[in-house]
């Protein structure tokens, strides 16, 4: 009786840590889908702004081209 007593405590015991280990695997999972996402999102805003600072460069390289100006900021660099 002892014997059948204890295998079942065991089979319980081996149960319950099945149970806490599914539980944390689930858990890492959805920690790894967590941070994916933020490093998508902010690989995007990323890719959104220097698109917009590529536009931007454009439209100033357009400006200084049809003026034939040269901006001010970049004589500076060369001692101007």
């Amino acid at each position: 009786m002892k014997k059948s007593a204890a295998e079942t405590k065991m089979k319980r015991a081996e149960e319950k840590l099945e149970k806490q280990k599914a539980a944390y695997v689930e858990k890492m999972k959805n920690e790894i889908a967590t941070i994916h996402k933020k490093a998508e999102e902010k690989k995007a805003m990323v890719e959104a702004k220097r698109g917009e600072d590529f536009l931007k460069a454009e439209e100033l390289s357009a400006k200084y081209n049809a003026t034939g100006n040269a901006p001010k900021k970049f004589l500076l660099c060369f001692g101007g």
